[in-house]
């Protein structure tokens, strides 16, 4: 979310612009919290995706940048090759405090910018969902080329010039969302952003996954209820996305302020994690604005001391 300042080590700059460097060896780098607010490099170097795993914390969220060569086709000696960046957000399923959770759900949308552009972005929570064969995947997806392979090209002497072309993160192309009914979705935030309906204190969206390969966003359900209404409504094995509207009457005078929750269970299939993490940018636009925000693994890590703690920091 926007509105927020943190501040990074100027070696965190210097890292990134390594990786994307034509003339360095550094092919990954991996940027974790020093403070509350404040940003450092942890890790570079050029051993690739196993390296950068090596280097991940065990109970802390890391941010990661990740240069890959990508054969795009090969004609005899000769092969098309192109570099492609990969964002890895790295959130451990367990381990990580809540005061760390929250403070992560404020500063998401702003840090993501440091890293754009990117190609595609992987949401990991253990080792098995950052892998070699994930990378591949998602690369040949958004390439359009799933029939390739993808996997370390040694320099040919006849090989043709790297191409670095950018899809970017937050780009239009890789954060087009797709909706079952999107006219239903923004009414249903329309209506919780209105204080006078009292049957529309928040609303819940997810995926309808008909089409694994198109996924669409969809209005699950607008209710009233309370915190604890909102929470039964999140799918224990998929993504969910809650929308909460908080109302408070201090010294007479009434205070509203909204939360935006993306709750991510332990227990989605890992394929849905990386493809859906490719939307995170998109789905956050579409609950935009609000007054902080929130990413969860289970419902009992969303209390309403927490809405009142992080909606109080804008």
């Amino acid at each position: 979310m926007s509105g927020f300042a943190f501040t990074m080590d100027d070696n965190v700059t210097a890292a990134l612009s390594a990786v994307r460097s034509d003339t360095n060896d550094s092919d990954f780098a991996v940027i974790c919290w020093d403070s509350p607010t404040s940003l450092r490099t942890v890790a570079t170097g050029s051993g690739g995706l196993a390296e950068l795993k090596s280097n991940l914390p065990p109970a802390d969220v890391a941010y990661c940048l990740l240069r890959e060569r990508f054969q795009v086709e090969s004609v005899g000696d000769v092969s098309t090759d192109t570099i492609k960046f990969v964002f890895v957000y790295w959130f451990p399923d367990s381990g990580v405090p809540l005061s760390r959770k929250m403070k992560v759900g404020t500063f998401e949308g702003e840090v993501r910018k440091l890293f754009q552009p990117y190609h595609v972005d992987i949401n990991a929570g253990n080792d098995g969902e950052v892998t070699a064969d994930i990378v591949r995947i998602l690369l040949e997806n958004v390439t359009g080329k799933a029939d390739k392979t993808m996997a370390a090209v040694a320099p040919k002497a006849a090989a043709a010039p790297v191409r670095r072309s950018f899809l970017g993160g937050m780009d239009a192309k890789t954060q087009a969302l797709d909706f079952v009914d999107e006219g239903a979705l923004r009414q249903a935030i329309i209506d919780v952003r209105n204080n006078d309906k009292a049957d529309a204190e928040w609303c819940v969206a997810n995926f309808d996954m008909t089409d694994a390969k198109k996924p669409k966003l969809a209005l699950k359900s607008v209710g009233s209820g309370g915190l604890d209404a909102m929470k039964a409504q999140f799918d224990d094995a998929a993504f969910s996305f809650g929308f909460f509207r908080l109302t408070e009457v201090i010294d007479a005078t009434t205070a509203v302020r909204f939360l935006y929750v993306k709750s991510q269970p332990e227990a989605t299939p890992f394929r849905q994690k990386g493809k859906l993490g490719l939307l995170n940018g998109a789905i956050s636009e579409v609950f935009a604005p609000c007054h902080g925000d929130l990413v969860i693994d289970t419902r009992d890590e969303l209390t309403m001391e927490d809405v009142v703690q992080i909606t109080k920091k804008k």
